[in-house]
């Protein structure tokens, strides 16, 4: 593309506009050879990278042929480091390890303040965490702050990425439990969700980690929040019972309203939570009883099976004769062998 400055500054205005309506006809060497051009326009390279970005939104095969070029690029003043970023980001969903490159250059744009940049910054870490989550391990005090950010969109990336990082070390993530507990009631879904996942991650590592939020998860469990929030809860309640099941004895009558759900992963999630209960003190689930029975001919063969050793461990002798029955005839054979135990220690 042998054209003057202004010249290559109007190509990249055409390709930028293509891009907008036409992106599969963008022609890749183009705009290649302009983000690979260090002497043209700020301008010319500003509308090939918007280009790229609405190329890449269709098209899958666009990633590591662009990526050393947008590397160079970033750190450049005259341009919008935050639209580097974002498509850095659509080029790491189609190939994440070759953005990961990057990843010193990304997370060097990251700061404790609410920016465009910080957002652009993190959004390319939620598509990279999964690729590679120890080379995130050391943002964790970064991410910890940015939890209290008042860009929504910040907070929930980096509880995202906190989440992602929990699952694979979460004695990293050990340390951040009081800051996602914190406000999660009053949180919207998406950093709910995630919260409760790292928080999960952590308890099912550290059963003592969650102790402290027993009450405010249960609070959440029993407000209006959604379905899929309120089972991630009770199942963070299951994962503290594990450890410490004495603590969820006050709100049986809570996991009790949860197994009678519509939602099957509610419903499940507190009947496990229930067994993890009934496991350690019998007589403290004694009132799940009735619920618990209704629960033998639920259609999920998780919630069945949590429900039999629940009635098990309680001793249910009202449920004796189902029990036995499901042991013949159930259709799971976990199911058929967990209510022929659960029959057996009732007798």
């Amino acid at each position: 593309m042998n054209e003057s400055g202004d010249g290559v500054s109007e190509r990249a205005m055409e390709l930028r506009e293509q891009a907008l309506t036409d992106p599969e006809e963008v022609e890749l060497e183009e705009l290649a050879e302009i983000l690979s051009n260090p002497v043209v326009p700020p301008a010319a390279h500003g509308a090939a990278i918007v280009a790229l970005l609405n190329v890449a939104r269709v098209r899958d095969d666009i990633g590591e042929a662009f990526v050393e070029d947008l590397g160079r690029v970033l750190g450049r003043p005259s341009l919008n480091t935050a639209l580097v970023l974002r498509c850095l980001r659509q080029l790491a969903v189609n190939d994440p390890e070759a953005v990961l490159a990057l990843r010193d250059e990304i997370v060097d744009r990251i700061s404790i303040e609410s920016t465009d940049v910080t957002q652009a910054a993190t959004g390319c870490c939620v598509e990279l965490i999964a690729t590679n989550p120890v080379a995130f391990v050391d943002q964790v005090p970064t991410l910890a702050t940015l939890l209290d950010s008042e860009n929504d969109q910040v907070q929930n990336n980096a509880v995202y990425i906190l989440s992602q990082v929990a699952h694979e070390y979460p004695e990293e993530v050990k340390p951040v439990v009081p800051q996602l507990i914190d406000d999660i009631g009053s949180r919207e879904q998406p950093y709910q969700i995630n919260a409760l996942s790292a928080l999960g991650a952590v308890t099912s590592a550290y059963p003592a980690a969650g102790v402290e939020a027993t009450d405010t998860i249960a609070e959440l469990v029993a407000s209006n929040a959604p379905a899929k929030v309120r089972a991630n809860a009770v199942g963070l309640l299951g994962d503290i019972a594990v450890g410490h099941p004495a603590e969820l004895e006050e709100h049986v009558p809570l996991l009790v309203d949860c197994i009678q759900s519509d939602d099957e992963y509610l419903s499940g999630n507190a009947s496990a939570a229930l067994l993890h209960v009934a496991i350690d003190d019998s007589e403290a689930v004694e009132e799940a009883i009735p619920a618990l029975i209704e629960l033998l001919d639920d259609p999920s063969p998780v919630v069945r099976r949590n429900v039999c050793k629940a009635l098990g461990h309680v001793e249910a002798t009202v449920a004796l004769e189902q029990l036995k029955t499901m042991a013949e005839s159930d259709p799971d054979e976990e199911v058929r062998s967990i209510a022929a135990w659960a029959a057996e220690n009732i007798t």
